[in-house]
């Protein structure tokens, strides 16, 4: 399922929590929701340091709803040795696109394994999605747009923490998708 799709069950499912209520004329009305991505850029995101290979980065990690679908959105850029990374309850398919983020990236598409299975390379202001070829995809690392390059990281590279895999250290904190 799309990121776009999961997100639009997810707005769904935040309605139908909200519940739905009679007004004054009887009618029955659905209780507002909050978007799902903020309007302002995030902070104060938990970190992980993630070595790929030799490699070493020190990622900022989304986690639930919001920090998932705001992503990068609303910042100035990305430095040439930050990530971010976006970790999901379960393996799929992944789409990514870059609404609200004015400088390129490139994203890894990661399997539960901590596997790297397919780099891509996200232009600025893009709505159109970029899709994993798997759906075998449990993690997302953004970097800037030559970092993958710059430190020799392909297809089959590995990608760990200090603690262990990425699946055991840091899924299961995973409250989104």
């Amino acid at each position: 399922m799309s990121l776009r799709a999961k997100a639009a069950w997810a707005l769904a499912g935040a309605l139908l929590l909200a519940g739905c209520h009679r007004g004054e004329s009887g009618k029955t009305t659905v209780a507002a929701s909050a978007p799902l991505y903020l309007d302002r850029a995030q902070t104060g995101l938990p970190r992980l340091k993630l070595w790929l290979g030799d490699a070493e980065v020190d990622a900022e990690v989304c986690l639930t709803i919001p920090q998932l679908a705001t992503g990068l959105m609303h910042r100035t850029g990305i430095g040439t040795n930050d990530a971010m990374l976006f970790v999901f309850r379960g393996p799929d398919q992944r789409d990514f696109y870059m609404k609200n983020v004015s400088f390129p990236i490139a994203a890894a598409y990661i399997d539960p394994a901590g596997v790297v299975q397919q780099i891509v390379q996200l232009k600025a202001m893009d709505t159109n999605t970029v899709g994993s070829l798997s759906s075998h995809i449990q993690f997302v690392l953004e970097t800037a747009p030559d970092f993958f390059d710059r430190h020799g990281v392909r297809p089959g590279t590995a990608v760990t923490t200090p603690q262990g895999r990425l699946h055991d250290v840091i899924a299961p904190q995973a409250v989104a998708w």
